[in-house]
């Protein structure tokens, strides 16, 4: 089978190591599946008993709670974000409804009307988004 430039690519970033996260936890990863193993070698062939009542518990209510932690500080972040962008987009419009009003000049008798109406369509702009 002849492999494509695209698979090469995917298969080298895949196996890289340089730059990766893969060396930092390695030892951990090892060290804990090691323990894996052991407690179900102590279960499976010495029919000792492993489990631990207590943690049956805990480890779903941590678990949930740091889901509950993760998504609130998420939509926080999101509610934050956007926060910003509206005080943008509020300090813009204000910025060129002001250019609009004192840098147009009225020459003809209907030209304050239209910078009037120029203004309510920046508002609507605003309310649009």
């Amino acid at each position: 089978m002849v492999k494509t430039r695209e698979q090469q690519h995917w298969l080298s970033l895949v196996f890289r190591l340089k730059g990766s996260v893969i060396p930092g936890i390695l030892n951990q990863v090892i060290l804990y599946g090691a323990f894996g193993v052991l407690i179900s070698i102590a279960y499976l062939v010495f029919k000792l008993p492993v489990n631990q009542p207590g943690f049956s518990i805990v480890i779903p209510s941590v678990v949930l709670g740091l889901l509950l932690v993760f998504r609130t500080n998420t939509a926080y972040e999101r509610f934050w974000e956007g926060r910003k962008l509206w005080a943008t987009i509020v300090t813009q419009s204000l910025n060129v409804g002001r250019q609009i009003w004192s840098g147009a000049q009225e020459i003809e008798p209907d030209d304050r009307e239209k910078k009037i109406a120029v203004l309510r369509l920046l508002v609507a702009f605003a309310v649009a988004i």
